[in-house]
């Protein structure tokens, strides 16, 4: 009965995601025809905004580089109170997965945080910019 539902889960979370990327697509083509349009191209009416369509996210490569260096600095940490603070205690037997999983998931959402800041500063620089 177990293996039954979390199927069921599995299958509902990724009949979901594939009906939101689909939903997404007919969206942006609905905009992108809309854009032909006489009132789009003078500028009264900015579709974009109400059907999704966004510019490129041109940090995204700054936001995962902060975030993968923030989880391996978490590993990192890890490593060291296991192995470097305490090496003949037998408490990490069965606890070091929440350690390293913990100091991973801090740190990468630390590294998440700098990337807002950072982003946040050059969106602004940019803006001053024009």
């Amino acid at each position: 009965m177990e293996g039954a539902i979390i199927c069921a889960i599995i299958f509902y979370f990724v009949y979901r995601i594939l009906e939101n990327l689909i939903h997404r697509k007919e969206r942006l083509i609905v905009a992108q025809k809309i854009e032909t349009l006489d009132l789009q191209k003078s500028g009264q009416i900015d579709l974009n905004k109400w059907f999704g369509a966004a510019a490129p996210n041109k940090y995204a490569s700054l936001r995962w580089g902060l975030l993968l260096t923030g989880a391996a600095l978490g590993l990192l940490v890890a490593f060291f109170i296991k192995d470097g603070m305490m090496p003949d205690k037998t408490w990490y037997n069965d606890d070091v997965q929440v350690l390293y999983f913990g100091s991973a998931f801090l740190f990468a959402g630390i590294g998440l945080l700098a990337s807002f800041v950072l982003e946040r500063k050059y969106t602004a620089e940019d803006r001053k910019k024009e």
